[in-house]
C-alpha cells in the first residue's frame, strides 16, 4: 500500500479513541465530534490504510491488527502535537478545564481531603469531577475520558504511570452507639464472635468480567464465612444502614476514623488484624509534560501526604 497523502491529527485521534471505547458515537462525544464527522474521519482512515480496521461484533468495534499498529505507531505523533498546542507558561488562576477523577466515594474525604479547597483557591475556574471508577477504569484514562485514578493496583498496562499516594488499613464499623463497639471496648471480638454478625459489605470486580468480591474478603481472609446481608459498590450507602441495623463492615481506617468522629459511626475493636493496601494515583503517560497536570498531581500527592 502506498499513501498519497497523510491522516490528519483529528482522524488518528479518532482512530486511538475508538480502539479504546470501541463504539463510534461514544468516542465521537469524547472528541466533541458529530457522529457524521466521525463516521467520514473512520471511512477516510480506511480507504487511506486499504484496511477495514474496525469488526463490528455484537460487544462493539474491534479494531483489526493494523488499527491497533496504526494507533500504537500515532502516539508520539498525537503527543507530540498536544505538546506543540500547549502555553509554555502555566498560571493555576487562568485554568478554566475539568479535572475528571475516578476513584472511590470514600476517597475525596479519607485519602485527599483537604485536595479540593486546595486546587479550588488557587484555580477558582476549574471543575473537580469525582466519578465512579468503571471497570474499563484503565481504557478511560487512554482515551482522555479520565484524568486520574486512584484505586490499588498491582501493576498497570503500558502507557500508564502510578505512583503510591498513601497506605489503607481496614477496621470492623458499626452504628454508631452500638453494643457490639461496647462489647469490644472490653475485650477486642475474636474472629469466631465476628462470624456470628451479619455484614453490609462493599463489592467489587478485581478485573472485568470478574465475579464480585467483597472487601471484606481481602481484608480480613480469615472471615470469608460470614454472612452478607447486604452488598454495594460505594461505601457511603452502605454506612446510612448501620445506624438503623445490627450490621457491621469493613471499612478504610481513615475513612473510619472521619466517620466516627462526625458520629456516624463506631469502630469495632477485634482480634484480627487487617490486610494493608497501598492505594496508587495512576495516570496516562501523555500528560507527563502538561503543566496543569503536573500542578494538579503535585497538589494532590501533597494533600494525601498530609492526612
Amino acid at each position: 500500500m502506498q499513501l498519497d497523502r497523510t491522516p490528519p491529527y483529528s482522524s488518528l485521534l479518532l482512530l486511538k479513541t475508538l480502539c479504546g471505547k470501541r463504539n463510534l458515537a461514544a468516542a465521537a462525544e469524547v472528541l466533541g465530534l458529530s457522529a457524521s464527522s466521525a463516521s467520514r474521519h473512520l471511512s477516510e482512515m480506511r480507504e487511506l490504510f486499504d484496511d477495514k480496521l474496525f469488526t463490528r461484533f455484537p460487544g462493539g468495534l474491534v479494531p483489526t491488527r493494523r488499527a491497533l499498529e496504526i494507533a500504537a505507531q500515532s502516539e508520539p505523533i498525537l503527543d507530540g502535537y498536544a505538546a506543540l498546542m500547549r502555553p509554555a507558561r502555566f498560571n493555576p488562576a487562568e485554568m478554566t478545564r475539568e479535572v475528571r477523577i475516578g476513584c472511590a466515594d470514600n476517597a475525596p474525604f479519607s485519602l485527599f481531603p483537604k485536595f479540593a479547597d486546595c486546587l479550588l483557591q488557587q484555580a477558582p475556574n476549574i471543575t473537580i469531577s469525582f466519578l465512579p471508577l468503571a471497570e474499563d477504569r484503565f481504557l478511560q484514562l487512554s482515551s482522555g475520558e479520565l484524568d486520574f485514578v486512584v484505586s490499588p493496583v498491582m501493576a498497570v498496562p503500558p502507557g500508564l504511570r502510578s505512583i503510591v499516594i498513601g497506605r489503607n488499613e481496614y477496621v470492623l464499623a458499626a452504628g454508631f452507639g452500638s453494643p457490639l463497639a461496647a462489647e469490644s471496648r472490653t475485650s477486642p471480638l475474636s474472629t469466631e464472635r465476628v462470624l456470628q454478625e451479619s455484614f453490609a459489605d462493599v463489592c467489587f470486580r478485581t478485573q472485568p468480567g470478574a465475579p464480585y468480591t467483597t472487601l471484606r474478603e481481602i481484608a480480613f481472609p480469615d472471615w470469608r464465612e460470614a454472612r452478607s446481608s447486604l452488598r454495594t459498590t460505594n461505601f457511603l450507602s452502605a454506612v446510612t444502614t448501620l445506624s438503623s441495623s445490627r450490621l457491621i463492615m469493613v471499612l478504610p481506617k481513615k475513612t473510619a476514623d472521619t466517620l466516627a468522629n462526625a458520629g456516624l459511626v463506631a469502630i469495632v475493636e477485634t482480634q484480627a488484624k487487617s490486610v494493608v493496601q497501598t492505594p496508587h494515583l495512576i495516570w496516562h503517560h501523555r500528560t507527563d509534560q502538561d503543566l496543569a497536570m503536573q500542578w494538579v498531581r503535585s497538589v494532590l500527592l501533597s494533600s494525601a501526604q498530609e492526612t
